[in-house]
């Protein structure tokens, strides 16, 4: 083999290890993504919000808007 045809074999090997690089990196992008709303979404019911964070009970009293037209007004 000549030193050119060496060089071209190389490259197309690079390029197909390449491309099935990206593929598997592409997947595990989308893959976390939605692992990502999932659980973002999952945060908002508060039963599962409660059991998932640790910062959930150390966070006090919720605030819960007046019922009656006298409450406090900012």
């Amino acid at each position: 083999m000549s030193r050119d045809q060496e060089q071209k074999s190389y490259e197309q090997l690079f390029i197909l290890f390449s491309a099935k690089v990206e593929k598997v990196i592409i997947r595990t992008t989308l893959v976390f993504f939605v692992l990502l709303i999932c659980v973002q979404a999952m945060l908002q019911i508060p039963y599962i919000r409660k059991h998932f964070t640790r910062v959930e009970p150390l966070e006090g009293k919720p605030y819960v808007w007046p019922q009656n037209g006298n409450g406090e007004r900012s």
